[in-house]
């Protein structure tokens, strides 16, 4: 553990700040994919899940998808009915993938998710 902290902090001393910047920012797609990843588990059947659970996940799916709309309007320069309408889209693709496959698949993708600004 400490080793890959010292290597994280020599590799973001020799990027620089400009580089260090962009690195902290995710790009739009991966907020996109994270909401599609908590769309698809919110839909899971699960007797054990109580049913607030699914609430929750479909709001931060929505915190997700705010976040990927902000990050493609400053990454694309585009407007919202824009940006909009490709963050649907990926989330959209990113759910209907991830339904197809074992409900670890849609946990693994969460599991890696950026935090969003709020």
């Amino acid at each position: 553990m400490r080793a890959t902290l010292i290597l994280a902090a020599l590799a973001a001393l020799s990027l620089g700040p400009g580089a260090q910047g962009a690195a902290q920012r995710p790009a739009w797609t991966a907020y996109a994919d994270c909401a599609g990843a908590y769309v698809a588990n919110a839909k899971v059947a699960d007797p054990d899940r109580p049913a607030s659970m699914a609430g929750q996940m479909s709001e931060t799916a929505q915190d997700y998808a705010k976040a990927a709309r902000a990050r493609y309007r400053g990454q694309a320069k585009t407007g919202a009915a824009a940006a909009a309408k490709a963050v649907a889209d990926r989330i959209e693709a990113t759910a209907r993938r991830l339904a197809a496959q074992p409900r670890e698949a849609a946990e693994k993708v969460i599991d890696a998710c950026p935090q969003t600004d709020g």
